[in-house]
């Protein structure tokens, strides 16, 4: 996509700029990637039904419409980004009110998420709202919306399909406290109270299937 794409005057990207580009997906694609999946085992670890539901999906290996609905929804809850700022080019009308060119205007994205007209029920977990219905194109922004959509959403969200399956498939996982982790707004920075943490112990195999021994992980 960045190779074929054209600036208005139909220029491309020069080298300098693609070589930009691939180390701003490298690393925060994979930084922000990981903080979701920390986010996602730790809703799973208390929906005891999700989690059953996700692991039977990812065991039949038939297909993965539970897991990508999971992805979505522990997205829609934990956004890693809770805020997309944006700097106005021209002038901007919205519901009566003009903001001038050179406004800074914020869409802010867990609060989208949380819209109960959107979202009944919005600080539930529940996977299963977007099995019937794909996520809209502006209630569902993890990863901004638009013409800058992020580059890498489709690749992020492949990274958690493969990750978070192939631990299901591997490992068992247990939370290491009775408590939830929560999410603290706090000058409009969304981050964990204190780190994620869970016991991972590798998962019984079927008798057919060689086990290869190995240490659990922590």
């Amino acid at each position: 996509m960045l190779t074929v794409a054209r600036f208005e005057d139909g220029s491309a990207i020069d080298d300098h700029e693609l070589r930009d580009q691939l180390v701003t997906l490298l690393l925060a694609g994979h930084e922000t990637t990981a903080t979701a999946l920390a986010w996602m085992v730790d809703l799973l670890l208390r929906s005891p039904a999700a989690l059953q539901c996700l692991t039977a999906e990812v065991d039949a290996g038939v297909d993965d419409t539970y897991l990508r609905a999971v992805i979505q929804e522990s997205l829609r809850l934990r956004p890693v980004v809770p805020l997309a700022g944006r700097r106005l080019a021209c002038d901007l009308c919205v519901d009566g009110l003009t903001l001038p060119a050179g406004t800074d205007v914020t869409p802010a994205i867990w609060l989208t998420h949380t819209r109960p007209d959107l979202y009944p029920e919005p600080f539930a977990f529940g996977p299963e709202r977007f099995l019937d219905r794909p996520p809209t194109t502006y209630g569902w922004i993890p990863f901004g919306g638009g013409v800058r959509r992020c580059l890498g959403a489709a690749f992020a969200e492949l990274e958690m399909r493969v990750v978070l399956s192939t631990m299901l498939r591997r490992r068992v996982m247990h939370a290491a406290s009775p408590h939830a982790e929560r999410a603290t707004q706090r000058n409009v920075t969304l981050s964990p109270r204190h780190g994620t943490r869970i016991h991972i112990s590798p998962r019984p195999r079927p008798p057919q299937r060689a086990a290869r021994p190995g240490p659990g992980l922590a």
